[in-house]
């Protein structure tokens, strides 16, 4: 399950500085009693971690609120919800609102590292790095225990937390729920559902306890049943009496007609604010989070204002985008809820920046509607500085504006100096090295894709599985292929993927070929256009293909490839050039252009429009 990280090195724990994330939770004044503290309505507080880290999965944390939201709605249950993130400081902040105000339920949503004779749970940092934090160091933030009894209870939902909930039971805590070893997600999230629909229902934390637990065990689906009695309940004799206190239930209509909960509801995606993810997405955190910590505090940096991502076109550098978009907006992070995202299309002028800022601005409410006024744009984003929250405008810059055209560029300074709280991150095809207004820009590449993650989003965008063909030559057996490591390796190493270069925006469109009546991969390495060639390939390719040949020169050459001992010059079937079918072919050309124009005994200078078919 996404959630069990084993055999994970020991990392040292870390705590950089940093504000406080707005929309946490909600401080409160003074001191309380314990008689007022267990009259206190409860809140419910989820913290999530889901660090920028390609060893550790992502937690669909949207997902999660929404069933939380949906679970207690159904069952008619007045509670307030809170989301965040889940860091050193958030989680200090937390106990420290438990001990003074109690009646806290915190639900915690994060990885939990076993490693050796250690165990850990994975927080994050203030860039969106993992920062774990082992036995000692939770300990240490969990302090003697005091702050501890305002919690209610803690949910861990997190595969093997057994060891985390131990720790916080020697802490203090009174009623901790986690699972004793790995649960599937599916198992997971019908466990949650049924505990908080049970929980909201007025039953005692055990009651919701074993509902769930029954729940789980009558399941059509063997691997959820199997998971019933992974789920560990520590506190039992607290938990026989426990419940939510009763009240009132008062809930609001919404606007539709539709009873709603009384909660603070949270959209990590903000509908319309944000274009959709992609999917298929292949991770690219080491970059995103090298933006973030270019536009964060960090071991006393002054932090940045203006990145810009640049690499060629196809590279993903939109996808990268709106994957730093929804992270860094998400509750408690560095952008919460204040991300701008911008896409620039058609011509690369002012009038069209300007209008693509305008409709980001009016889908925020932050411009009644869409203008190409600058002024217009200006006094909008400077009302952003009155909140003395911090923006990020993304700017995916498709046309090329940021870069050729200086009227943009002066807008953007302009920004710059004015907006004080708004930082920029360009997308753009080539560096931007001018500052804009008072700030540097900070230009981070988006390289390729590796080999592996080329093979990778290969499988996933092809339209059906690779047979023996398609790896070996000539091979007629036309049954799916397994993936394993040598699988993978082998696929990666293809000459089409190759030649490619990682670039994802070409693997996916020479996936839309990959179909059922395709009966080669091999078919497709005379399909690749010029430009998708990386570096001296290309020029070695045009240089073949440019040539004029005459039958009997072509021939020569053939006969003396043939000879040549270098295994490099691997031998198939057939060559087509100009109409003449020639045994033996040349499968992988690795040789340079003038010394395989040489050896093909043709004039490197002469060119034509002739192609070769690697078939």
């Amino acid at each position: 399950m996404r959630r069990c990280l084993e055999g994970r090195p020991k990392e040292r724990s870390r705590s950089p500085p940093s504000t406080w994330r707005e929309g946490v939770i909600v401080q409160s004044s003074g001191t309380r009693t314990s008689e007022s503290r267990s009259a206190r309505e409860p809140e419910l507080h989820i913290l999530y971690a889901s660090p920028l880290d390609h060893r550790i999965p992502q937690i669909n944390i949207q997902g999660e609120v929404d069933l939380l939201q949906d679970s207690l709605k159904e069952a008619n249950c007045r509670m307030k919800i809170s989301v965040g993130a889940a860091t050193t400081k958030s989680f200090a902040q937390l106990l420290t609102l438990a001990e003074t105000a109690g009646s806290i339920i915190l639900h915690l949503s994060v990885h939990v590292v076993n490693a050796e004779s250690n165990v850990g749970v994975v927080f994050e940092n203030d860039f969106g790095g993992a920062h774990i934090l082992y036995r000692p160091q939770l300990e240490e933030l969990l302090g003697n225990g005091e702050q501890l009894h305002g919690l209610s209870f803690v949910f861990i939902n997190g595969c093997s937390s057994e060891s985390i909930a131990e720790i916080l039971v020697e802490a203090g805590c009174h009623l901790v729920i986690a699972t004793r070893g790995k649960v599937y997600d599916s198992a997971a999230t019908v466990f949650t559902q049924q505990f908080y629909y049970a929980l909201g229902s007025q039953v005692s934390v055990r009651s919701a306890f074993e509902r769930a637990q029954q729940v789980l065990r009558v399941d059509p689906n063997p691997q959820v049943k199997a998971s019933a009695d992974m789920f560990v309940l520590f506190g039992q004799h607290a938990a026989r009496s426990q419940t939510l206190p009763r009240r009132p239930t008062q809930v609001h209509e919404s606007a539709d007609g539709q009873s709603g909960l009384r909660s603070e509801l949270w959209d990590l995606g903000a509908p319309g604010c944000l274009p959709p993810r992609v999917e298929d997405y292949i991770d690219r955190s080491s970059v995103l989070r090298e933006v973030l910590r270019n536009l964060e505090w960090s071991s006393g940096k002054q932090a940045r204002r203006a990145c810009i991502l640049y690499g060629p076109e196809g590279i993903g550098k939109s996808v990268a985008a709106i994957e730093l978009a929804y992270f860094a907006s998400s509750p408690g992070r560095l952008f919460s809820r204040k991300v701008l995202f911008v896409t620039i299309e058609g011509k690369p002028d002012l009038a069209n920046v300007l209008q693509g800022i305008s409709l980001a601005l009016a889908r925020r409410r932050l411009l009644t509607s869409a203008s190409r006024n600058q002024k217009d744009v200006l006094q909008a984003l400077q009302q952003m500085d009155k909140t003395r929250s911090r923006y990020l405008l993304v700017l995916d810059d498709h046309s090329g504006a940021v870069h050729g055209s200086p009227q943009v560029r002066s807008l953007l300074s302009n920004i710059m100096e004015t907006v004080r709280n708004l930082s920029l991150v360009v997308c753009s095809r080539e560096h931007v090295y001018e500052s804009l207004g008072p700030c540097k820009c900070v230009n981070v590449p988006l390289g390729p894709l590796t080999d592996a993650q080329s093979a990778e989003l290969f499988l996933k965008r092809s339209h059906r599985p690779l047979h023996p063909s398609d790896l070996e030559p000539g091979a007629r057996s036309q049954q799916n292929l397994t993936q394993n490591e040598e699988f993978l390796k082998n696929l990666a190493g293809h000459p089409l993927l190759r030649r490619m270069g990682g670039n994802p925006g070409q693997v996916n469109a020479m996936c839309q070929r990959v179909t059922p009546e395709l009966k080669s991969l091999w078919d497709l390495c005379t399909w690749l256009p010029m430009s998708w060639l990386p570096g001296s390939m290309a020029t070695t390719t045009t240089r073949v293909r440019s040539m004029s040949f005459e039958s009997e020169n072509l021939q020569s050459g053939l006969r003396r490839m043939s000879e040549m001992p270098d295994s490099s010059m691997q031998l198939t079937r057939k060559m087509s050039i100009d109409g003449v079918h020639t045994e033996p072919m040349v499968r992988m050309m690795s040789m340079d252009g003038p010394p395989l124009a040489r050896m093909m005994s043709v004039d490197e200078t002469q060119a034509t429009e002739n192609g070769i078919d690697h078939s």
